[in-house]
């Protein structure tokens, strides 16, 4: 399990939104270590895209498997003082998350 961060608190949000439980054999900052366990065979790991690449330091093959069409929906809102007037980029994501609505 990858502790940068808040990847592990994020990991055991998205498990418990599919009622799993991980069986967490070993824990480090180290992603270096993680892509090495799991290009060994010792386990699997859920990255963020960030951190991914195909190979380990030690030139074993990693493979991805993409799971975002199957993550909960994560209702997000979004507020600012009555009356204050929106910046362009405050407007802009405001369009682009009501145009990924219902997606």
């Amino acid at each position: 399990m990858l502790t940068v961060d808040e990847t592990e608190e994020n990991t055991g949000k998205l498990l418990s939104a599919f009622s799993a439980r991980p069986n967490v054999a070993f824990r480090t900052r180290s992603v270096e270590a993680v892509r090495s366990l799991v290009a060994t065979g010792a386990g699997i790991a859920l990255l963020p895209d960030l951190v991914y690449r195909p190979w380990s330091l030690e030139g074993d093959r990693i493979e991805s498997r993409d799971i975002s069409g199957a993550l909960p929906v994560v209702q997000v809102g979004m507020v600012w003082r009555r009356g204050s007037r929106l910046t362009q980029a405050a407007r802009d994501f405001i369009g682009l998350a009501q145009g990924q609505h219902g997606r």
